[in-house]
């Protein structure tokens, strides 16, 4: 049972699932890349039993085999071998033999049948979204997903479709606790969203690297079932473990009384926050922002390091107040918002601030809350 692959195009498949293989785990097959091999084209595997990726490459045979080998140690010597056409065959006791010029590999492997096999699906399944809508919406909120995996509810993106009027919205949230960012979006029907799905962070980020891998695919095919959720991208798959649990309630934090509102350059305060913050420590220090008519002061503190304060211009003829932030959730926010200007929405400085582009949009909507600082 043999094969025979271009390296180009075996290297590029390898790489894909080097992330979901190469992970730290107690199972050794886990460490592996299934191949699967059938009719001119090679099925490669990986998965960490959260997350599973499937890459289709084409080859030349005319057998049909399966093999289960290290997904690091084979990246490694594919990535050593020359340009040119690699054959791989299989041996006795789950063994390959790789071939490429006169470079000669006997490699050992596992028993493919040990290989966790996929979830079950069907290719009518799948509901398309289009590609560019789906990586701008996980663009927006995966920032604000927390990275503590005790709380795996919050460890994630909420994705959930509703109907507003006569027509279908895709949203999608996430959440650490201290900072919230929705996208709503108007998109397609996709059977099974309609009471939400929490996606794992980690599975996410898998999901992203793939798509702009495949920057060339207009449409993502989604199916849901209960345990899982499927995402193909042309001839890859991607399949994700649902989160068990219920996603906190976020619309009843989104303030609606927030009377203060100031319109910002969005570049102009990122970069005053960023030169500002320097003079603050990881997490423990935020910056106070104070308000008055078309002006703004930006200021930092630490007792070891000394202060800075920036001035920056602002759109407001309200009352003046102060309030304090976390200088990088503010940053988090403003890197993803694609107008030129904000709007901060303030009620006081023991209220959340509301951070959104200046320019409504009909077809998406994108909010940012984040809980202020004492300062």
């Amino acid at each position: 049972m043999h094969f025979e692959v271009e390296k180009k195009e075996f290297l590029r498949g390898l790489n894909l699932i080097q992330s979901v293989s190469g992970r730290k785990t107690t199972l050794p097959i886990l460490s592996h890349v299934l191949m699967e091999w059938e009719n001119n084209r090679l099925c490669l595997t990986g998965t960490d039993l959260e997350t599973a990726i499937r890459e289709e490459l084409e080859i030349r045979t005319s057998e049909t085999g399966k093999a289960s080998i290290s997904a690091k140690k084979l990246y490694e010597v594919v990535r050593e071998l020359p340009e040119r056409t690699i054959q791989i065959e299989k041996k006795e006791n789950h063994w390959i033999k790789l071939q490429c010029g006169k470079s000669i590999f006997n490699i050992a492997g596992l028993d493919p049948e040990e290989f966790p096999a996929l979830p079950s699906y069907t290719s009518d399944q799948f509901n398309p979204i289009p590609t560019r809508m789906l990586l701008d919406m996980i663009e927006k909120t995966i920032y604000a997903a927390a990275s503590d995996e005790t709380r795996r509810y919050l460890n994630g993106i909420f994705w959930i479709q509703k109907e507003v009027g006569n027509q279908k919205r895709i949203q999608m949230v996430a959440s650490d606790g201290h900072r919230l960012s929705l996208v709503e979006k108007e998109g397609p029907t996709v059977t099974g969203m309609e009471k939400g799905v929490i996606l794992p962070r980690k599975g996410v980020l898998e999901l992203r690297r793939m798509m702009a891998e495949k920057g060339g695919e207009e449409k993502v095919g989604v199916f849901i079932d209960p345990l899982y959720v499927f995402f193909e991208i042309g001839k890859s798959l991607v399949v994700i473990r649902r989160v068990d649990g219920e996603f906190p309630e976020y619309e009843q934090v989104i303030p609606s009384d927030n009377d203060k509102k100031v319109i910002v350059g969005r570049e102009s305060f990122y970069g005053s926050l960023r030169r500002v913050s320097t003079m603050t420590s990881e997490r423990l220090e935020g910056v106070k922002l104070f308000v008055e008519k078309d002006r703004m002061e930006i200021f930092s503190y630490n007792q070891d390091f000394g202060d800075a304060k920036e001035d920056l211009e602002a759109n407001y003829g309200g009352n003046p107040f102060e309030i304090g932030f976390n200088p990088r959730y503010l940053m988090d926010a403003l890197m993803v918002m694609d107008q030129d200007e904000v709007m901060m929405e303030i009620k006081d400085d023991g209220s959340p601030g509301l951070l959104r582009p200046v320019l409504p949009d009909e077809k998406s909507t994108h909010i940012s809350i984040i809980m202020p600082m004492k300062i």
